[in-house]
């Protein structure tokens, strides 16, 4: 028996075997495992292997019996978090799981603030092509289409130059609040340079010219409140991810940072 728990949704699934785990973690969402050393099709041991290189952060316990001597250790080896002897009390399983739970919560803290800008807590760099990368193999096996936008602060040198690095800061933090509230929680944004933003998110053809005039407006309202020496302005290109067209992260940030040059270039000749 396999069991699969979600702290999200507060449910729990079984599986009554290795291919049948498996099957329904590629389909769901879960936080955690509990695997039996013997089951029908593969053993535990080879259950965790497969997990742990699907889902390298999945924490999973394993049962092992005492008829398996060097199971525990071989549980290890493969990749669980825990294991615990059959037979055993629900009290020492739940000191056991919480233990491994408390354990995965505070390395993702650590793991978060390596992965978060220090400036505007935003994703950084490392982490949006971590997410990027799952959120495209997602977008292939559900045949949806995904959007790029690539986001540059217009002027923000000048901004340093003649109000100061601290001002330039503001400016930055300032965008990356009108991103949150433009976009959903869902979608992922990030800051993957001085003054260079992402945001992944899935398109449809009602959305896509109606988020970038949202953004634009979030912008105006903001400069029509806050009073500054400048104008916080931004430079926009999309660039359509096809899921039956499939092509690397590297090379949709390419095309929507061409594309937002281009709009960059176009504003400065209507303005000169």
């Amino acid at each position: 028996m396999v069991s699969l728990f979600s702290e999200y949704s507060h449910s729990c699934e079984t599986a009554k075997d290795g291919k049948e785990a498996l099957e329904k973690i590629k389909k769901n969402s879960f936080d955690s495992a509990v695997i039996d050393i013997v089951l029908p099709d593969m053993d535990g041991i080879t259950l965790t292997r497969e997990l742990v290189n699907l889902y390298p952060s999945l924490p999973i316990i394993v049962i092992t019996g005492h008829a398996y001597e060097d199971s525990a250790g071989s549980a290890i080896l493969a990749g669980a978090r825990e294991f615990i002897k059959k037979p055993f009390s629900v009290g020492e399983f739940m000191l056991r799981f919480n233990k491994m739970m408390r354990d995965r919560k505070g390395e993702e803290a650590l793991l978060a603030i390596s992965l978060t800008d220090e400036l505007t807590n935003l994703y950084n760099r490392r982490r949006f092509f971590v997410l990027a990368e799952q959120y495209l193999k997602i977008a292939i096996r559900r045949k949806k289409r995904s959007l790029l936008f690539y986001i540059d602060m217009d002027d923000l040198k000048w901004i340093n130059d003649h109000c100061g690095h601290n001002e330039g800061d503001q400016a930055l933090i300032a965008l990356a609040g009108i991103l949150r509230r433009t976009f959903r929680e869902s979608d992922v944004i990030a800051r993957i340079g001085g003054d260079e933003f992402v945001v992944l998110l899935e398109s449809t053809d009602e959305n896509d010219e109606m988020l970038i005039d949202r953004l634009y407006e979030n912008i105006r309202d903001y400069n029509a409140k806050v009073s500054r020496n400048y104008k916080l302005s931004a430079s926009v290109g999309g660039a359509h991810f096809n899921p039956e067209n499939p092509i690397p992260i590297d090379e949709l940030l390419s095309k929507a940072d061409a594309l937002m040059y281009a709009q960059k270039r176009n504003r400065r000749k209507k303005e000169s």
